[in-house]
């Protein structure tokens, strides 16, 4: 079959060499150093927005630019701030504020510890303080320990529990860093300000105001155990604080060409083909290289130059053949960040949105397995038959994995579908590279890009030239539960995503995980964990939801046939 396949690759290739070196050329520029990340309000997302219009103006297609504002980044235009009544705290460095702290004035507001700022089953930081009108701190990391073992990954994070702190009544709260700085005031996940100031600092800062405060920190970290204490009985346990953030707005572009139809009565009805312009910039955000990845440039090669790359060389392809329907080429901002620029879109169409009906997203198109070929094809808010119509256009050689959409999450096909509106979502796979410096063009796949696109315009022309388009199904854009309840470990497997019938395959493993630790590699199959079996991603997160940290597990997979087994240690999400 392997040799089949290369010999398909090869008759596309000589069919259409020029489509290979042009996606060889649009990856270098979209994901070149120069454009830095196409971070969200950056010059280099504008350049790339420039880029695809003047190419789609070159094709004589009408282009729209879109834009929608975006805070990308905080300053501080007055800041002030010491620990009982002392000398001034140096900011940047003893104190500094999180990116959805509110502005404040306020002088010696008492110091309480509040550990965690965690109350769960067993467990209650909080229990016997007052925090109406207090100063908060707590630590920010939450160890891997039983008693946080039923915590929810967002229960856990920074946002929920400040969030819980400040409907408790607290002025406001520190989040003490285990290093010897504050973090950098830089935007943060979630709302853009919350009603209370919010600031990170390192513990020294208050440890002389807060006595043991530092060996009540380590403890907690060890133990497990509330050692919460309000101090506003010292004088010296308080905070005086002037801070007044500045959040500055970018215009953030989607760029919308758009192809008419040649049917006199279908033109007026039209196909989205959707793609995210923009990636991670230089790491501020997002990246999974962590604190290590941040101030360097994360090029997105994959994610998501190729599916950028992919609409625009598929739009040569249908305007010179034409389609019945007509066709919108969206490239939007915004994805990485929540995605913002699907939902302007949205809310603001380029055409009537009755009349869209259909979206096809790329996302990811560019790392086509060479070894196990495989094309994932999601239909979130698509019929069943759709998709299994989809499948039936490619190559025979070509394997199609069905039903990815809501597996992988949120990607812009999200929001069309939250619109009603049928979606395809197309991608290739994850790898150890996604949302890191080391997704760079030359790991690109050129050859299974044309493979994705010969077999994407099929879907495109059938959908396009169809009598009529498959209706929205309420019943496939649900997105899917976790029956045993919520995932808190994890494992470390990086989903393959395809359809196995010898159970759920990955496509490699994180560093440092449980998956790494027993020797996990690429191609592995699992086929059973804890005496459960393993056939995709649902069933893998429905038992890993049965287990805490630091629980053993037994995991069976197969390693081409082979079957192999080992004990592995589970790890907090």
């Amino acid at each position: 079959m392997q040799r089949i396949l290369l010999s398909l690759l090869a008759t596309t290739l000589v069919a259409q060499p020029p489509l290979e070196k042009r996606f060889q050329e649009d990856l270098a520029f979209l994901a070149g150093p120069a454009l830095q990340g196409r971070g969200n309000g950056s010059p280099g997302l504008e350049q790339a927005a420039q880029f695809l219009n003047r190419g789609y103006e070159s094709l004589g297609l009408k282009t729209v630019i879109q834009r929608f504002s975006f805070v990308d980044r905080l300053t501080r235009s007055q800041a002030k701030a010491s620990v009982g009544g002392g000398a001034p705290l140096v900011w940047g460095k003893d104190l500094d504020a999180i990116g959805f702290s509110a502005d404040a004035a306020f002088s010696g507001k008492p110091l309480v510890f509040g550990g965690f700022g965690l109350r769960t089953m067993g467990y209650d930081d909080l229990a016997g303080l007052d925090l109406q009108g207090k100063v908060v701190l707590i630590a920010r990391r939450v160890p891997e320990l039983p008693a946080f073992a039923a915590l929810g990954r967002m229960e856990k994070g920074v946002l929920a529990r400040v969030q819980k702190l400040q409907k408790a009544g607290a002025a406001a709260v520190v989040i003490l860093e285990e290093g010897e700085q504050s973090r950098p005031l830089a935007r943060e996940e979630g709302p853009l300000k919350l009603e209370i100031p919010v600031l990170s600092a390192p513990a020294r800062v208050f440890a002389e105001a807060c006595g043991d405060l530092t060996l009540r920190l380590r403890q907690i970290a060890e133990m497990g155990k509330p050692l919460s204490q309000d101090f506003s009985n010292t004088t010296k346990a308080s905070l005086s604080l002037e801070l007044t953030l500045e959040r500055h707005q970018a215009q953030v572009p989607n760029v919308a060409a758009m192809i008419p139809g040649n049917d006199p009565e279908l033109k007026g009805q039209y196909l989205v083909l959707g793609a995210h312009l923009d990636h991670l910039g230089l790491g501020e955000r997002h990246s999974s290289a962590g604190e290590a990845g941040r101030g360097i440039v994360h090029p997105g090669a994959d994610d998501n130059a190729s599916g950028t790359a992919m609409i625009f060389e598929l739009a040569k392809a249908l305007k010179s053949k034409g389609t019945r329907r007509s066709i919108i080429l969206l490239h939007v901002g915004g994805e990485e960040e929540g995605l913002f620029g699907s939902a302007h879109w949205i809310q603001n169409p380029t055409v009537p949105l009755p009349t869209v009906k259909f979206m096809l997203n790329f996302d990811m198109v560019g790392r086509l397995d060479s070894a196990k070929p495989t094309l994932q094809i999601g239909g979130l808010g698509a019929p069943k038959s759709a998709l299994v119509h989809a499948k039936s256009l490619a190559p025979m050689d070509l394997a199609i994995g069905e039903d990815l959409g809501v597996a992988v999450g949120g990607s812009d096909h999200n929001s069309f579908a939250a619109a009603k509106i049928p979606t395809f979502f197309f991608f290739t796979g994850v790898h150890t590279d996604y949302h890191k410096p080391s997704d760079t063009p030359e790991k690109i796949n050129l050859k299974g890009m044309v493979v994705v696109a010969n077999v994407a315009e099929k879907i495109i022309r059938d959908l396009a030239d169809a009598t009529q388009v498959p209706a929205f199904d309420p019943e496939t854009a649900k997105l899917p539960t976790v029956r045993g309840g919520p995932v808190r470990v994890a494992f470390g497997s990086v989903p393959d995503f395809a359809d196995n019938p010898k159970g759920f395959r990955i496509s490699g493993t994180t560093p440092g995980s449980a998956a790494e630790a027993i020797g996990l590699k690429t191609g592995d199959i699992l086929t059973s964990m804890g005496g459960r079996n393993l056939r995709n991603i649902y069933d893998l997160q429905e038992v890993l939801s049965t287990f805490k940290p630091g629980d053993k597990v037994v995991v069976k997979w197969l390693r081409e046939d082979v079957p192999m087994e080992a004990e592995a240690t589970l790890k907090g999400r």
